[in-house]
């Protein structure tokens, strides 16, 4: 019923079906009854995380209901990558995956680690049509795999795998905004990695947890997740290799973001200061279990925490030194639409305009997936009469 409307009109629609006044929605979420008129004018935009969840907890709907985002994948026809194929594989069920598991026999393992490297590159990638025909298969193989390899040593590399491709499907479904899925496959990797025994792996499963509690509106759940994973690491394990401070830095780049929409800016700014001494340890940007973490990494979540603090000339201060080039392009993209958002705030159109154009070359599924990518294209089309403007907004699927 809503998926036509606008962003302001959603908040509208919803609010007059709550039979709420302006100024009383308003008093809901700290602001003034002004800044509810605007918002629903659409004279403001609403693009910061918390805003938008405390707007979505006031009129008691989900925030896709607020950003009517688009369905990424379709789940019709014979689409191997739908939903249903690939929450079958994760509910493990035969009457459920028909045929998916069946006369499947429990595959080698070297050539399951090619394909869970295949899968993480193609969702780093931002390939997320071909990633999603290849995780239902990849699901049932290596749930198999823990199942039909007994050997202690290979059990464990099972084990090690299947969390895994968890955690590749739980980053993936977040996008897609199933965040409900994504817990399921969070969890269900969580436990194979504690199983596995794995200091790398359980931190890996620690943050997927983490990140889809964040990408659920759990924040506190998240920013309690991140202290407690830090803190059950062996003393000095952080500092023992790439990987370990890889992995060390990105828990708290997803934490100083969560302690961020809690607007406690200290803990932010302790988190990050922790991230930021792993990336000086590391000293270049790497992609050590797929965490494309470094010093850029760093610089963009600093840009990131600006926006969600809403300090608009911090982020503009901040968007000249975000330099991605060397990393992969689901984190060239985000990025690239953060420094967008950043000039867009600041009202230097033309800027945000060539950022967010760069951000959807690199990654064109994943920016008509995202919501502020949307909604600033949106505007920008509204302000701008550049040609290039306008073909970005229908890139986007934004004009109708």
């Amino acid at each position: 019923m809503t998926t036509q409307l606008s962003f302001g009109e959603r908040v509208q629609f919803y609010r007059e079906r709550r039979g709420l006044y302006q100024w009383q929605l308003g008093e809901l979420v700290n602001r003034s009854e002004d800044w509810v008129y605007r918002v629903e004018a659409g004279r403001i935009p609403v693009n910061n995380v918390k805003m938008l969840a405390d707007l979505a907890d006031a009129l008691r709907v989900h925030v896709e209901d607020l950003q009517g985002a688009p369905t990424l994948l379709g789940d019709h026809d014979d689409h191997k990558g739908s939903v249903p194929a690939i929450r079958a594989a994760l509910m493990h069920s035969r009457r459920l995956a028909g045929a998916l598991y069946d006369n499947r026999e429990p595959p080698r393992l070297e050539r399951l680690r090619v394909e869970v490297n295949d899968a993480w590159e193609l969702y780093q990638s931002s390939a997320y049509a071909k990633l999603a025909a290849r995780l239902p298969g990849l699901l049932a193989d290596v749930r198999m795999a823990t199942h039909g390899h007994l050997v202690r040593q290979n059990r464990t590399e099972a084990l090690r795998l299947f969390a895994l491709t968890c955690h590749v499907t739980a980053a993936f479904l977040r996008k897609l905004g199933e965040t409900n899925l994504a817990w399921i496959a969070a969890d269900q990797g969580d436990v194979a990695a504690t199983e596995s025994g794995d200091p790398a792996i359980m931190l890996a499963l620690r943050r997927c947890v983490a990140h889809v509690q964040l990408g659920a509106d759990h924040a506190a759940e998240a920013v309690s997740v991140t202290l407690d994973a830090a803190n059950d690491l062996p003393p000095g394990w952080w500092e023992s290799s790439p990987a370990a401070l890889s992995l060390y830095g990105t828990l708290f780049l997803n934490g100083a973001v969560a302690a961020a929409r809690l607007r406690d800016r200290a803990l932010a700014e302790d988190m990050i200061a922790k991230a930021q001494a792993a990336a000086d340890r590391l000293g270049r940007d790497a992609n050590e279990m797929w965490t494309s973490f470094g010093p850029s990494n760093v610089e963009i979540h600093r840009l990131a925490l600006a926006l969600e603090f809403e300090d608009v000339q911090v982020a503009v201060d901040i968007a000249p030194g975000v330099r991605p080039a060397g990393l992969p392009p689901e984190r060239r993209a985000r990025a690239r639409l953060d420094v967008a958002r950043a000039y867009g705030e600041a009202g230097r159109t033309d800027d945000a305009v060539d950022h967010l154009k760069r951000a959807f070359r690199t990654a064109p599924e994943q920016m008509r997936a995202h919501e502020f990518a949307r909604d600033l294209g949106r505007r920008l089309h509204e302000r701008s009469r550049r040609r290039d403007a306008h073909e970005l907004a229908l890139g986007l699927g934004v004009l109708t």
